[in-house]
């Protein structure tokens, strides 16, 4: 028996996003309210004939679900793309697809809103420098590339002096990341 898929993957939602749990529950609300009609969309495309219309919805939901974690939905939906491409998706698949979506929403709408995220967020500012010193430090270590924009993200939650920020900044620009995590160790010592 095949093993179920996890509903959501926060973790990976959340590296998706560098971390902005606030902006992910906003993104999976969004995708929640675009998709929770998708059954009674598809099926009527489906029963008009619209393949390639219904095909686009599928690929569509897939790209999303990925992008969000929604890993249950994006294996359903990579299924009924592939079979929507050969002609016609097999009603098990397309029942699959459905339950898994319906789960997904569920799980979405048990999600915290937004002032109980502030106020957790408050209590915990500590917690998100460490994860992100960790995370820069970890992406130093490996030598990975990291965009300006993950970087300023970055330096904004770790709240460092202006000459700490320049020279981190400089040495990431120049690809000298392990004169990098030297200042960044020297920040946190």
């Amino acid at each position: 028996m095949q093993e179920q898929p996890m509903v959501i993957d926060f973790d990976f939602g959340l590296r998706q996003l560098n971390g902005n749990r606030s902006l992910l529950y906003r993104l999976l609300r969004k995708f929640a309210a675009e998709y929770q009609s998708l059954d009674t969309r598809l099926q009527t495309m489906l029963a008009q004939q619209e393949i390639t219309e219904a095909e686009n919805l599928v690929h569509t939901l897939k790209g999303v679900s990925g992008n969000l974690g929604c890993t249950a939905v994006y294996q359903s939906s990579r299924l009924v793309n592939e079979e929507l491409k050969l002609g016609k998706p097999e009603q098990s698949s397309l029942k699959e697809l459905f339950h898994r979506l319906a789960e997904t929403i569920r799980v979405i709408e048990e999600l915290p809103d937004d002032s109980e995220l502030t106020a957790s967020a408050k209590a915990a500012p500590s917690d998100e420098k460490q994860q992100t010193y960790q995370a820069l430090s970890q992406a130093l270590q490996h030598h990975e590339y990291i965009n300006d924009e993950k970087l300023n993200n970055w330096l904004a939650t770790l709240d460092l002096n202006s000459a700490h920020q320049q020279e981190l900044v400089d040495a990431v620009s120049s690809l000298e990341y392990d004169k990098a995590l030297a200042i960044l160790e020297d920040t946190n010592a």
